[in-house]
């Protein structure tokens, strides 16, 4: 692809839909370079916990807005399973799912491929329940609240899979009765609903592509993928794929916050932004077909998911071995909880991530900040010795999300 293609709007549609499941897939790299800080630093024991709490704060949220963008109306199964084909969590392919309405009040879903689970069967069945029981439950309720508080998912049949290698991975139903009691928003749902980045506008600006969906408010279709979207509304998904995944850590920010000292959630944080953000820019830079200099990573940063919308991304490029990257916006408070946060502290982890991945001679300093604004030099120098992987990135990259290779 040529180097002018360094923004969303420049691509391409079938490169835009390419682009757009790595921005999903980013959702899991994210929770992959996660935890195993959380293991190291706070221990095994608080990894659930974590889990559950930041898909509880965040996805009710991000499902509200999706819906929104969407004009995804109406409460019944078909409006639920709309959504959770626009999360960050059933990417595309990776997660393989499946879909049957029954009636507008019963449905099933199943996975026929599940790279989440893949990734914890080798470390044993404590772990695999750990995730497709003890998380699973309490997440896949509260996102489908979102939609309908008296909805409930519950397993037909899920791991550990008896026979081994059973397929599909697991089944569940999803079941809507009026009868039952509507299950109340958890508190770190509000406290996340209530922050400003939760309010960002982010509308589909006017499409000159005739063809595609403009929004989901037709028919389900269970075969939904995202070259099924409209040019600009495909933009305007991928820009909610990174509020998705950016909300994920605001919420894990809030939960861990009460619980442990502030700089060390910071500090995981950091170490966590900057493994995912390695893997998925290396990802991004090898589907842009960039070249690994100062252009390439300016490229990989305008077309990369850790950035929400709400911050706008200016670059200059100085010469073939240096440049500049300004972040602006309301959204850079340097108490924002989340990577937001880091980022408005001048935090380079993510910056930093990015440009090593494509030239391990690259260094990142801070400029100054103001309100509002902060701003990254990157130089590269071929006389200067690589980097060595962090370990942060070497942690991500034990995820099978990490080598994952779409089909489409």
């Amino acid at each position: 692809m040529d180097l002018e293609y360094q923004r969303l709007e420049q691509l391409n549609h079938s490169a835009l839909a390419q682009l757009g499941r790595e921005w999903m897939l980013f959702g899991h790299l994210y929770d992959r370079a996660l935890m195993p800080q959380i293991a190291i630093r706070l221990g095994m024991d608080e990894i659930t916990k974590v889990a559950i709490a930041e898909w509880k704060g965040a996805s009710p949220n991000y499902t509200r807005r999706m819906r929104q963008l969407m004009a995804i109306s109406g409460d019944d199964v078909s409006a639920i399973f709309k959504a959770l084909q626009l999360d960050v969590g059933f990417v595309h392919e990776y997660m393989d799912v499946g879909y049957e309405i029954i009636d507008e009040s019963h449905g099933e879903f199943w996975l026929n491929h599940c790279g989440a689970l893949l990734d914890v069967e080798p470390q044993g069945e404590q772990m695999v329940i750990n995730m497709c029981h003890h998380i699973e439950d309490p997440t896949f309720d509260a996102t489908a609240v979102a939609t309908n508080p008296k909805a409930r998912i519950r397993p037909i049949h899920r791991p550990p899979r008896v026979p081994n290698g059973r397929t599909p991975h697991c089944r569940w139903e999803l079941t809507i009765d009026p009868d039952t009691t509507s299950i109340e928003p958890d508190p770190l749902t509000l406290l996340v609903g209530a922050l400003p980045l939760c309010d960002v506008e982010n509308n589909a600006q006017l499409d000159f592509e005739a063809s595609g969906m403009s929004d989901y408010s037709g028919p389900f279709n269970p075969n939904f993928v995202l070259e099924d979207l409209s040019h600009a509304t495909l933009i305007a998904v991928l820009r909610e794929f990174a509020m998705q995944t950016q909300l994920l850590s605001t919420s894990a920010d809030l939960f861990l916050s009460e619980r442990h000292d502030r700089d060390l959630v910071k500090e995981i944080q950091a170490a966590q932004w900057e493994g995912a953000s390695w893997v998925s820019a290396a990802r991004i830079a090898r589907l842009l077909g960039v070249n690994n200099d100062i252009d390439g990573i300016i490229a990989v940063i305008n077309c990369h998911p850790g950035f929400p919308p709400g911050v706008n991304i200016s670059s200059t490029i100085h010469d073939q071995t240096s440049a500049s990257v300004t972040f602006q916006g309301e959204l850079l408070d340097p108490l924002a909880p989340g990577w937001l946060g880091l980022l408005a502290n001048g935090e380079t982890s993510a910056i930093r991530g990015i440009a090593q991945a494509l030239d391990r001679t690259s260094q990142v300093s801070i400029e100054p900040v103001g309100a509002g604004r902060v701003a990254f030099s990157i130089d590269i120098d071929s006389g200067r010795n690589p980097v060595d992987e962090p370990e942060s990135v070497a942690f991500t990259k034990l995820s099978t999300a990490a080598d994952w290779t779409f089909r489409t």
